[in-house]
């Protein structure tokens, strides 16, 4: 049987990173077999039950039991990934027994127990799946006052630190201790350290076996930091270990203590074993860190281990994991002379359950009894209907041209809902959507005209509909408007400063557009649009003639040069003869790429500046203190931290002490 303890900093998370985030690995199911082990315990999983998916609680091949804190979103957290063959006998959430029911320490017996979570008080204590753990703390370390106690335990366990897992052979706690982030939480800390205590004591004295892992987020020795000469500089100690968590731990641990760190047995007096790194400053390629991670084992467990081993190479997080594995089987002294114990058989000795109803796959959101506020804003299904939608068949899809819609009041009724229509095509394009002028309306066949109901169509607002040519140019009286043309895509910065050109006698001789007549469709088409009207034309005479304006010309190019065609934006046909000096820019885009460089030129921040010494480029910072300086950035050297931190001296390998401002300091 293989363990592993985890700080992920945050589960959902995990799939940003290589290689969870290939294609191999997208799904927790992935990732918890390539970190391969049968007993998967991870912290800090900053999540809560109303945000905790399907996919990361109920993951195939494994039960998961889940601890959440009570009130804050986003942080602590723990659960433990067991492999769903694997046997329980019982399971709590928290430390003190308090979450899972237990009320002994408010002068209850242990006989009027409640069970767990989600279990009814009258079933009868041999069920395996509503055992309590035992080990129950007294309230004599509380002066003896149990509501005190009590409350004092609720508080403990609310934030979501700690769960167990009873297997009959032994009882494993996974664990996430809390921060010394300041002065004030240290009473919250070292409280939570000795409510473990007690309860790991009081299991001891009821002949049990325990494992303890997690990130108990304290340094117990100078072995286990990067840089003790320099913490003892900064805190003014002279001894490492005289602080009142690793005071407190060094006792918790053998030879004082009633739990052996398992590493240390496998790995005495190894250097730089560390588990945890500043990500800040990129410490983790140098190892310049600590060792926060333990897993702890009561002292008749310790011949069933082979190894105990860091994995720094498994990333997704500030924390590396730490693995231990048991073996299958092993010869006791106190056994049958030459006889090897297995362990599996040892476990299926004490007949657990592969279910526990604290596992999430019990949860009312997850067994169907409840469902999760974010299932009533999940689009529904669509359902199949008998009622066809009605069509509009447009058939003028160009500005310039009039529309009209074809129905046949076949079926008024509207259908129950617009996801019902199964089996018709969908509309090629929204009414509303705007379309090149020469573009052609598909027109719909005789079987998606049955399905239309009548209909009016009257222009969008701020948008009159164009007049049919109803009678030739010639009767027309006024001076004749050309036709303008609109350009689609993004404009330059410079079009924004550029003038419309004034009409030419050139363009004035232009030939008149041809005409094209239909009689089928009763239609004229003009070029490539579509014009309805209710009579035809006969020749090009009847129709209006078009004049098109040439494109803006800058001051600097040949005079008299025009183009056929009207545009609002500058082309590059216009400066074909134009020579331009060094300081001219070409006012136009030729495919769009340029133009938005141009744009994002205008936005864009100052450049990362490289590092004097290494010629890499730096990595930003933020200033997060209180002070005048509150919010400003700065640059340092991207390169890991050495062994003595930045001030030790320019290295190949390490960061400098390259600092600049992003910006210059603020005058007063």
């Amino acid at each position: 049987m293989k363990f592993m303890t985890w700080n992920v900093n945050g589960i959902r998370t995990l799939t940003q990173y290589h290689p969870y985030c290939d294609d191999l690995h997208k799904n927790y199911r992935e990732i918890l077999d390539y970190l391969d082990a049968d007993v998967i315990c991870l912290q800090e999983t900053k999540i809560t039950r109303a945000k905790l998916e399907t996919d990361i609680a109920l993951v195939p091949g494994y039960d998961s039991y889940w601890s959440f804190h009570r009130t804050k979103s986003g942080y602590s957290g723990v659960v433990i990934y067991i492999k769903d063959h694997i046997k329980i006998v019982a399971a709590e959430e928290g430390i003190s027994g308090v979450l899972s029911g237990n009320n002994s320490i408010q002068g209850r017996s242990s006989s009027s127990r409640s069970s767990t979570p989600g279990t009814s008080s009258s079933s009868s204590r041999t069920d395996s799946n509503r055992k309590p753990v035992g080990g129950y703390p007294s309230p004599g370390g509380e002066g003896g006052d149990e509501a005190a106690a009590f409350t004092r335990y609720q508080e403990l366990d609310s934030e979501g630190r700690g769960i167990m897992l009873d297997f009959g052979f032994f009882i494993l706690f996974n664990l996430y201790c809390p921060n010394e982030t300041d002065e004030t939480r240290l009473p919250f800390k070292m409280d939570y350290y000795h409510l473990l205590e007690a309860r790991v004591r009081e299991l001891i004295k009821e002949k049990r076996e325990v494992i303890v892992v997690g990130d108990m987020n304290v340094v117990p020795t100078e072995l286990d930091h990067c840089d003790p000469a320099k913490w003892k500089k900064d805190a003014g100690e002279e001894d490492f270990t005289n602080t009142l968590p690793r005071r407190w731990f060094n006792g918790f641990l053998a030879p004082a203590g009633p739990l052996t760190d398992l590493y240390r047995v496998f790995h005495k007096d190894e250097p730089g074993a560390f588990t945890c790194w500043n990500t800040k400053i990129n410490a983790r390629p140098s190892n310049y860190g600590t060792r926060l991670d333990f897993i702890l084992v009561t002292s008749g467990l310790l011949p069933w281990f082979k190894s105990c081993d860091r994995k720094p190479d498994v990333v997704g997080s500030d924390h590396c994991p730490v693995v231990a594995e048991m073996f299958p089987e092993l010869v006791l002294e106190k056994g049958e002379e030459g006889k090897p114990q297995r362990l599996q058989d040892i476990l299926d000795s004490y007949k657990g359950t592969a279910g526990h109803p604290l596992a999430a796959k019990f949860f009312d959101e997850f067994s169907g009894k409840q469902q999760k506020l974010s299932a009533f804003f999940k689009k529904p299904e669509a359902a199949g209907s008998s009622l066809p939608l009605s069509t509009l068949s447009i058939t003028s899809s160009s500005p310039s041209s009039s529309t009209s819609v074809t129905s046949a009041p076949t079926n008024t009724k509207r259908p129950a809902s617009p996801d019902s229509h199964e089996g018709q095509e969908p509309r090629k394009r929204s009414f509303f959507s705007t379309e090149k002028s020469g573009s052609s309306r598909p027109q719909l066949s005789s079987t998606e005209q049955s399905t239309e109901r009548p209909s009016v169509l009257t222009p969008p607002p701020n948008k009159p509909g164009p007049k049919p040519a109803s009678r030739p140019a010639q009767d027309k009286g006024g001076p004749k408007k050309p036709a303008s043309t609109k350009e689609s895509g993004q404009r330059t910065v410079l079009s924004f400063f550029s003038t419309t050109s004034k009409k030419t006698p050139d363009t004035l001789d232009a030939p008149p557009v041809q005409a094209t007549v239909s009689n089928n469709t009763q239609s004229s088409t003009v070029g490539e649009s579509v014009v309805e009207g209710s009579q035809s034309l006969t020749d090009s005479a009847s129709l209006p003639e078009l004049q098109e304006e040439p494109p803006a010309t800058p001051s600097s190019a040949p005079t008299g040069s025009t183009t056929s065609e009207a545009s609002t934006t500058f082309s590059p046909d216009d400066f074909a003869d134009w020579i331009p000096g060094p300081g001219d820019v070409l006012p136009f885009s030729v495919n769009g790429e340029d133009t938005t460089a141009k744009w994002q030129s205008l936005f864009q921040p100052k450049a990362i500046p490289k590092c004097r010494f290494h010629g890499v480029p730096c990595t930003g910072f933020t200033v997060n203190k209180k002070g005048p300086n509150k919010g400003r950035r700065f640059f340092l050297c991207s390169l890991p931290v050495g062994p003595e931190g930045d001030k030790a001296g320019p290295s190949p390998e390490y960061r400098c002490n390259y600092f600049e401002w992003m910006n210059p300091p603020r005058k007063k």
